[in-house]
């Protein structure tokens, strides 16, 4: 029987140390990429995150946007958020969204992010043109839709 020593696992231990080294560079600069493209498409009202690590920035949509009404419209935009609702236990978090940079390059992740902020902007163009989404749940004598008063 071996047993394997602290000895033995130095070389092994000091293997991890660079390969941790390179994984943070891969994943700063996809965060960065993210980051910048948000800076560029996103529409004015739209706030997010800066992680300092992780795999995931946080954004929070303007008021009036749900991001779980919109999750249909970014699926048929072929782009993949996680709308904040799913991180609540309360049912909170409507304005928000994760969005993921750990996987796809850098490349990837600029055109996801097109295409989300191109969902944002069509939803806001909605709410400009039918006025605010009450969901029928916060009002049970309402239906959904926007108030046209």
């Amino acid at each position: 029987i071996y047993t394997l020593s602290l000895h033995d696992a130095l070389p092994i231990s000091s293997l991890w140390r660079g390969q941790i080294g390179v994984f943070r560079d891969m994943y700063r600069t996809r965060r960065d990429a993210m980051l910048a493209t948000l800076e560029r498409e996103m529409p004015d009202g739209c706030s997010w995150t800066r992680p300092a690590g992780g795999f995931f920035v946080w954004v929070t949509l303007p008021e009036g946007l749900d991001a779980s009404t919109m999750l249909p419209r970014g699926v048929g935009a072929r782009v993949a958020f996680v709308p904040g609702p799913a991180f609540f236990a309360d049912g909170q978090g409507s304005r928000n969204v994760r969005l993921s940079y750990c996987f796809p390059p850098p490349d990837r992740i600029a055109t996801g992010v097109e295409r989300f902020a191109q969902v944002v902007r069509s939803e806001l163009e909605m709410l400009r043109t039918f006025g605010m989404h009450t969901p029928s749940h916060a009002n049970p004598t309402k239906g959904p839709g926007p108030n046209l008063n």
